[in-house]
C-alpha cells in the first residue's frame, strides 16, 4: 500500500510540473499574439500564466529555454512524423509529388489559421534572433529527410523538388501575410477565401506532377 501512495505521489508530481510547463508555454503565445514578441518577459510571462517566474528557471533554464519549447511545439514542420518519413523510406516510391503536396496543402492551412505562426514568421523576418535561428536549423534537418526521400521518388521525372518546394513555401508565408495583413488581393486572387486558396492550391498541384503531366 505504502508504495503505491508513493507512485500515485511521483505521478501526481509529473502531472502537475507538466501541467505547469504548459501554462508557461501558452503564456509565450498569448504575450506573442496579443502584445508582439518584443513584449516577453519574464515579468509579463509570471503574470500571463499566473505561475512563478522561478518555474521558467527551474523547469526552462530560463526565458530563452522556455521561447525555444514553445516554438518548437507550435511550429508545423515540427509537428511532421519523423517516423512517417522513414516509414516511407522503406519504398521511396511512396514519396511522391501526392506527398509533396499534402505537406504544402496542410502547412497552407495550419499557417492560414495560426496566428502565433504568422507573428513567429514575422519576427524571424525583422530581427536576427538566435533562438528562431536554430528552429530554422531544426527545420533543415527535418526537411532534408523529406527532400532526399522525395527526390530518390521524384528521380525520374523533370522536377528540381528542393527549388519548387522553396519556392512554394516562400509563397505560402508571403501570400498568407499579405491576406492577413493587407487584405488585399494578389494578381486578382483573394487569398482571404477559400476560392483564392484552392486556385493556388491546384496550381501547385500541378507544377508539382511536373512538365509532362496533363
Amino acid at each position: 500500500m505504502k508504495s503505491n501512495n508513493i507512485a500515485n505521489g511521483k505521478q501526481k508530481l509529473l502531472y502537475d510540473k507538466e501541467k505547469t510547463k504548459q501554462k508557461l508555454i501558452n503564456a509565450v503565445g498569448k504575450v506573442i499574439v496579443k502584445e508582439g514578441f518584443q513584449n516577453i518577459r519574464i515579468n509579463k510571462i509570471e503574470r500571463v500564466s499566473g505561475v512563478s517566474k522561478k518555474a521558467i528557471y527551474d523547469y526552462f533554464g530560463g526565458l530563452d529555454g522556455l521561447v525555444t519549447a514553445y516554438l518548437n511545439q507550435v511550429d508545423y514542420w515540427k509537428e511532421l512524423k519523423i517516423q512517417k518519413i522513414e516509414d516511407n523510406g522503406a519504398d521511396r516510391k511512396a514519396f511522391n509529388e501526392k506527398a509533396l503536396f499534402e505537406i504544402l496543402k496542410n502547412n497552407l492551412e495550419y499557417f492560414s489559421n495560426s496566428e502565433e505562426m504568422q507573428k513567429i514568421v514575422l519576427w524571424g523576418l525583422s530581427e536576427k534572433n538566435p533562438t528562431i535561428r536554430v528552429l530554422t536549423d531544426q527545420r533543415e534537418v527535418l526537411g532534408e529527410k523529406i527532400l532526399q526521400e522525395a527526390e530518390e521518388s521524384l528521380k525520374e521525372k523533370n522536377i528540381d523538388v528542393r527549388a519548387t518546394m522553396a519556392i512554394f513555401i516562400s509563397a505560402i508565408y508571403y501570400m498568407v501575410l499579405h491576406s492577413e495583413n493587407n487584405g488585399s488581393t494578389m494578381c486578382g486572387i483573394d487569398f482571404s477565401t477559400q476560392n483564392g486558396k484552392d486556385k493556388i492550391l491546384d496550381t501547385m498541384q500541378k507544377l508539382l506532377s511536373g512538365p509532362n503531366s496533363p
